[in-house]
């Protein structure tokens, strides 16, 4: 008798010494299970590189890129009108007198920024350039206030420094004569910012375009519910303003917003994906035990199986909050019932022969209960492969589902047989009959047996016995293996096309990808990526080690001037960098000007370089002076710890357009940032939200490829070892692996015809494809084993095989299927294309088990009796 089968001898002994240990696990696990919170946003998905490493140091320590809320314009006529600029204005002056927002926002003039402002402020500096000097014309515009704004855009007069102009009211064409202006075009870049703000469908000379933007900055350091208050007030304020302005949509579009509402479409996966999944096993178990005991035993074990899977998470510190784990307790569902199908089929078979409930339990679970061991060894080495790979979700995806496949199997070899052995015995202390006979088939459906041994000249009797319609046609399989060339040839030109469409397979990962795509907020979301030039990707060089040095210093400038003459350097957005503070506040013309550190470095920065005899101690002051008076600005571009700088950051905006140009943004930075590495510093590095992107485009190719290898090799050493153990040789374990090779080119040609991407979630389908897609191999070789060992001719075995085995494995693959199926009803896309590619691919499985394995087995038998 094997471990699996001692063990079960124990479970018939002691029923309820088992059940009151299962209980108990449940209700401790349970405590913690019910501490799982929804959260988890886009973080989990970056890889575990160092270029992911400094891009999320940089956003802790120098705070994060991006900090700022967009509002969308959306005009039926044209958002460059005076009444949808002045609606602009409106929202600006409302946002200042709301709390919520105001304390939230950046403390700089500048903190607001859309085309009403823009433009009014463009058509203050074209009246006014000429008449007063331009440094005091700067200053000027700088104290502009809404009201001002208000009257520059209707007409009227303003008095600036003792002078009085007067505007007209203004019209979209005027905007043309802006660009026009020398003065204006040198002192304030309109056309490029505006460039930036407006959707692509302007139209420079009508000066018209449907969408503009307006963006809020705001604070690095607020807390999520800060940042989840000002959004939600800021989207009260647009929609009073849509509803007063006709003709005019406004859309709110923040992280905190996003955040909220991927959090919430994870929520309403799991409650849609949840009762699908338990209606589905109640009604399938019903149809196949016909008996509410079983099928209520069967659920109430997954149930069990999915609160040790979360107390077992929340105690290993998984994250189980991201969008990709909903899919966990589904997976379970879907798995763990067949191990229940598979057991109690055994356990009812062995009643009917006339053996006590002990022996039935013992016997079930000596041979059923190995086979299920061994598939659950494979899948969770299938689910633990993902562990490689430095994704973190994609790696806690991996040990929450090995996971739940241990706990779907120990309950079921341990829950349910005491529970079965209990509610047995007393049914047959009541004279009642434990399993109900099987109704006779009639012989005259039994056509496929019949003919296949009227070929080999065998005993019908060999043959006939329970088999219902499937079975007939899961005998084909038998029957189709006496003509091995013609199946390898087909399975072959199958493959063929696999292998062409899975070449063509690429890696994809967008963020949008995991909002529901009937949101709001990802239509918006959509609009932004997709309408506009407007880009927040930035691109980081960091520097680590001792800054203060003047050498350093010296290239600051030429490094930041390099990284802006790249193609994709977005001169709309000003750099930030150390370098870029000190200009700006040593800069009259600048709104930033400081004249004490004018008078005290200003000689320091002419002609956009770093001149003059400047030292390691006029470094660090100049340094210090930033920290004390521009701190906001300064903390997000240098790093000073116990009173020493220890590194700093240069942010180059930039629009990488496609994933296709990242490496060659990332050649330019780094040809940028090579004047630093002259010097004698810790470190320098290029990363940015782009590039970390990019990383994740290559960890998803390259985690595919090594998951799927570790996969295949240990699952076939395993069977390798076992079958040379059992005394059959090891050829056996490749024989019951090979069908697998050919599933999973037959996937990923499913994938590429049918236009799913490889992305976070779907990369794992390989590896999930070996460790479940085997079960059936599996099963279906240990029963060929035992009929082999008493059936005499190879052939009438092999059909035997396939009758006994059938209905389980029918009832097995369906459930599976259907268990991943019931994952295309999921909200987020990605989660969506998950469960259609399981389904396809254990549904392949399934077929190579029945249809191609009987071809490899027979022709292994043959050659092991020569």
């Amino acid at each position: 008798m094997n471990i699996i089968g001692r063990y079960e001898s124990k479970v018939a002994r002691w029923p309820k010494t088992f059940l009151i240990v299962v209980v108990a696990i449940t209700i401790f696990l349970s405590f913690f299970a019910s501490q799982v919170e929804m959260g988890g946003g886009e973080e989990g998905f970056q890889p575990d590189t160092e270029i992911a490493e400094a891009n999320s140091m940089i956003n802790e320590r120098y705070g994060e890129e991006g900090d700022r809320i967009t509002v969308m314009f959306v005009a039926e006529d044209n958002v460059l009108s005076r009444e949808s600029l002045l609606a602009q204005l409106e929202l600006e002056e409302q946002i200042y007198r709301e709390e919520k927002i105001t304390s939230i926002m950046k403390e700089e003039n500048d903190a607001v920024s859309s085309p009403g402002r823009l433009i009014a402020t463009a058509a203050f500096i074209n009246k006014t350039a000429g008449e007063i000097p331009r440094e005091r014309m700067m200053r000027s515009v700088s104290t502009l206030s809404i009201e001002d704004m208000r009257t520059i855009l209707t007409g009227g007069t303003l008095e600036i420094d003792g002078s009085n102009f007067t505007f007209t009211q203004f019209e979209s064409e005027m905007i043309t004569g802006f660009y026009e202006n020398p003065v204006l075009a040198e002192a304030f870049p309109l056309q490029d910012i505006l460039e930036f703000q407006l959707s692509k469908d302007y139209d420079q000379e009508e000066q018209s375009a449907s969408k503009s933007l307006m963006t809020v900055a705001i604070k690095s350091d607020i807390s999520e519910e800060e940042a989840l208050q000002g959004e939600k007030k800021l989207q009260d304020l647009s929609s009073e303003i849509s509803e007063g302005e006709e003709g005019l949509n406004l859309r709110v579009l923040g992280d905190a917003i996003v955040s909220e509402e991927i959090d919430e479409a994870s929520g309403r996966n799991i409650a849609i994906l949840m009762p699908i999944a338990f209606i589905f096993v109640i009604v399938v178990l019903s149809l196949m035990y016909r008996s509410i005991t079983d099928t209520f035993l069967n659920l109430i074990a997954l149930i069990m199986a999915i609160i040790w899977v979360y107390g077992i998470g929340v105690l290993l510190g998984l994250n189980l909050g991201s969008p990709m784990m909903t899919t966990v307790p589904v997976l379970i569902i879907g798995l763990g019932i067949d191990y229940g199908i598979h057991y109690t089929s055994r356990y009812r078979e062995e009643i009917r022969e006339g053996k006590g409930v002990n022996v039935a339990i013992t016997k079930a679970g000596a041979t059923v209960g190995f086979a299920i061991l061994l598939t659950t060894v494979t899948t969770v080495v299938g689910f633990m492969s993902n562990v490689i790979s430095n994704i973190e979700t994609i790696r806690h995806f991996g040990i929450l589902c090995a996971l739940g496949i241990i706990s779907a199997f120990v309950l079921m070899l341990t829950f349910f047989p005491a529970s079965k052995k209990l509610i047995d015995r007393r049914r047959k202390e009541k004279g009642k009959d434990i399993v109900k006979e099987k109704k006779s088939k009639r012989k005259k459906k039994n056509t496929v047996g019949k003919k296949f041994w009227a070929k080999i000249g065998e005993p019908e009797s060999f043959c006939e016995g329970d088999r219902d319609c499937v079975n007939n046609g899961l005998g084909l399989g038998a029957i189709a293996a006496r003509m091995p060339v013609k199946v390898i040839i087909v399975v072959l030109m199958i493959t063929s096309a696999g292998i062409y469409g899975g070449i063509q397979l690429e890696a994809e990962y967008d963020f949008r990808d995991f909002l529901p795509e009937d949101l709001e907020v990802t239509e918006t979301t959509n609009m932004l990526v997709e309408d506009f030039n407007f880009s927040q990707e930035t691109v980081y060089i960091l520097v680590e080690g001792d800054i203060t040095q003047p050498e350093v210093f010296r290239e600051l400038p030429r490094v930041q001037a390099e990284a802006m003459r790249s193609e994709y350097a977005v001169d709309a957005r000003a750099p930030e960098s150390p370098y870029q503070i000190a200009v700006s506040m040593a800069d009259e013309g600048s709104p930033n000007f400081d004249p004490e550190f004018n008078s005290t470095y200003g000689s320091f920065f002419e002609d956009g370089e770093i001149t003059g005899d400047i030292s390691q101690e006029n470094v660090t002051s100049i340094y210090e002076y930033m920290v004390n008076n521009r701190e906001e600005d300064t903390v997000r571009v240098l790093d000073q710890e116990n009173g020493e700088f220890k590194g700093m950051v240069l942010r180059i905006p930039v629009d990488t357009e496609n994933e296709d140009k990242v490496n060659e943004v990332k050649e330019d930075m780094e040809s940028a940032a090579e004047g630093f590495e002259n010097h004698d510093l810790d470190r320098v590095l290029v990363t940015g939200g782009p590039i970390v992107s990019q990383s994740i485009f290559q960890s998803i190719q390259e985690g595919q490829l090594e998951t799927l290898l570790i996969t295949f090799v240990i699952a076939l050493l395993i069977l390798m070892a076992l079958y040379f153990y059992l005394g059959s040789g090891p050829l056996l374990g490749a024989v019951t692996i090979l069908p697998l090779v050919f599933v999973i080119s037959w996937t990923f040609g499913t994938m590429y015809f049918f236009n799913i991407p490889l992305n976070p979630v779907t990369v794992t389908i390989a590896a999930i494809t070996v460790g479940l897609g085997i079960d059936y191999s599996i099963h279906l070789t240990q029963r060929f084993r035992e009929d082999t060992q008493k059936i005499e001719h190879p052939e009438c075995a092999l059909c035997v095989s396939t009758s006994h085995t059938g209905s389980a494995l029918f009832g097995s693959a369906a459930t599976t299927v259907a268990g991943f199926a019931i994952l295309s009803f999921a909200i987020i896309p990605p989660l969506a294309q998950f469960g259609q590619v399981s389904a396809v691919s254990i549904t392949f499985a399934f077929l190579a088990a029945v249809f191609v394995l009987p071809t490899f087995l027979l022709l292994w038998y043959k050659y092991k009796q020569g």
